[in-house]
């Protein structure tokens, strides 16, 4: 079996919308996939809205047979956007993309099936670990009306 090792990457992203209940939609820079996550992940107190861009860290999604015990206690605003490894499930498995959701209802992401490490075939309901972290703002971007929902 090829070992493989994932590590956080700063990324960005760009939030598409905010739902009601307070899901925040972020694109991922370069068409790479869709996070969504609460609120409370976002670092800052400003009223968000579509456009806001956003950076924190991630990493590539690795399949695992036995996962650890993941803690999500470092998914906390106050310590910044460092990465946490943290664990999910596969809910969502097609020809060209997965979806994960997050552990511990922090939300779920979807990305390209490119961006998952396994040396078994992908199937849903499978266990997965991936790097992550709180999310700063880093400007704002104008989105056409259109784009927007």
């Amino acid at each position: 079996m090829v070992e493989y090792q994932i590590n956080p990457t700063l990324m960005g992203g760009v939030i598409k919308e905010i739902s009601e209940d307070g899901c925040v939609k972020i694109n991922l820079n370069g068409r790479l996939g869709v996070i969504k996550v609460p609120r409370r992940l976002i670092i800052d107190d400003i009223k968000l809205e579509p456009g806001h861009k956003l950076q924190f860290y991630f990493s590539y999604i690795q399949i695992v047979e036995d996962p650890y015990e993941y803690d999500s206690s470092d998914i906390n605003p106050d310590f910044g956007i460092n990465p946490t490894l943290l664990g999910g499930k596969l809910t969502i498995v097609n020809d060209t993309a997965v979806e994960a959701e997050i552990m511990n209802d922090l939300g779920s992401i979807a990305v390209p099936r490119r961006w998952v490490f396994t040396p078994v075939a992908l199937e849903e309901g499978q266990n997965c670990e991936f790097y992550f972290s709180c999310m700063r703002l880093d400007g704002k971007k104008e989105l056409p009306e259109k784009s927007i929902k």
